[in-house]
């Protein structure tokens, strides 16, 4: 068996195990949070403490790592942060005050990384005309962490004892997984970068790319879709018309994730026959009019079949952006891309957050739809014309 197709067996596993972990955690630290006497009337402070000190470490360190993955390797990077963050899972899981879960999260932005590696080591570390399945297939995988994670999260505290057990054994996970990668994954290709640059000009070199900045600014629409619905989701779903058993706004909220499990593999094929920027234009153009469609629907039924059809576009932005990562970005610059996109999803998620939370406090939870549509419409027309003004492949970053 080809190296490449062993390392693929592997990092499916692995990246599935750290995801895992990480949902089966985030979810309920509000409520690990009361349990360390983070209740009260400062909890929505420390809420927000939380969840943007990893947020704002990761937009800064994660470019770092994927520079350092580019002069030593990416897997190096990849055992680095899964030794990281299996540490920060173990501390998080002795924390007694709130000061010291906010710390633990600041780590985990800042040390981790264990996915983007995987991704970059896959893209260059596979023959160019596999490298886009491959990638859509740890997309793939990745999600189905995204998915099952809250339910393994609530089982693992009910039956194991608490929120610190559920720590431990993401821990654990992510511990394994890293002890998996280092003995069997092999990274026989390491591209040292041809010049040496300092992370402020690497992000010069992103935003002058016409493929990179445009990129970068898909992978942030991407991340800003599900951080600008999710937290309203639910609540959402109480107005709207129809009969709703007790699993309805879990399946619904699930169902984005559902649907790239199922259609990133075939969109990645699309995508070599016809050119994964039209992948990524529908993505963007189907993104927009689902979000409008979902803004006019006052059946929770017709919200769910809607919102999985609306999953299934939305399933082209991360193949999409990861092929055209492989095979228009040279391969000793892929590792500081894969970061700088990290820290522009990052960024779009917070933005996202602030500007849904306040449309929602002014127009009501539909209107983060309407909001989502525009600005996907945007997106669209945005992106259409700066592809075209992409250049041929060459040997430097585009």
């Amino acid at each position: 068996m080809p190296y490449y197709r062993r390392n693929i067996y592997i990092l499916s596993v692995t990246v599935l195990l750290a995801s895992l972990s990480w949902q089966q955690v985030v979810p309920f630290l509000p409520k690990f949070l009361k349990e360390i006497g983070g209740g009260g009337p400062y909890f929505k402070i420390w809420i927000s403490l939380i969840f943007a000190a990893q947020s704002l470490a990761a937009i800064v360190m994660q470019p770092f790592w994927g520079k350092l993955g580019d002069n030593i390797g990416r897997k190096p990077m990849i055992i680095r942060a899964g030794c990281c963050l299996a540490m920060v899972y173990f501390g998080m899981s002795i924390c007694r005050a709130p000061w010291q879960l906010v710390f633990c999260r600041f780590l985990n932005g800042a040390l981790t990384g264990f996915i983007p590696g995987s991704f970059a080591l896959v893209g260059t570390n596979t023959p160019e005309q596999e490298a886009p399945r491959y990638v859509a297939i740890l997309e793939s995988m990745s999600n189905v962490g995204l998915i099952a994670g809250p339910a393994v999260g609530a089982c693992l505290a009910r039956f194991f004892g608490g929120y610190r057990s559920s720590m431990v054994v993401s821990g654990t996970a992510v511990l394994l997984s890293t002890l998996v990668v280092w003995r069997l994954v092999q990274e026989p290709n390491k591209v040292a970068p041809a010049e040496k640059t300092s992370l402020p000009q690497d992000f010069r070199i992103a935003l002058r790319s016409p493929v990179l900045s445009s990129l970068m600014m898909v992978i942030m629409l991407a991340w800003m879709f599900g951080n600008s619905i999710n937290p309203f989701l639910i609540l959402h779903l109480d107005t709207l018309q129809g009969w709703r058993p007790w699993w309805l706004p879990a399946v619904t909220y699930s169902l984005p994730g559902v649907a790239l499990v199922l259609s990133a593999y075939r969109w990645s094929v699309i995508g070599e026959g016809w050119g994964y920027h039209r992948n990524i234009l529908i993505g963007l153009g189907g993104g927009s009019i689902g979000a409008l469609i979902l803004f006019l629907i006052h059946n929770v039924w017709a919200f769910a079949a809607v919102y999985f059809l609306t999953g299934l576009c939305l399933a082209t932005l991360g193949p999409g952006i990861g092929a055209l990562t492989c095979t228009r970005v040279p391969e000793d610059f892929r590792g500081r891309a894969y970061g700088i996109q990290q820290a522009a999803g990052t960024m779009g998620s917070l933005t996202a957050v602030l500007a849904a939370g306040w449309v929602a406090r002014q127009y009501g939870y539909s209107g983060v739809f309407l909001f989502v549509s525009v600005l996907f419409m945007v997106g669209a027309f945005t992106f259409n014309g700066m592809v075209k003004r992409w250049p041929k492949p060459s040997a430097t970053p585009e």
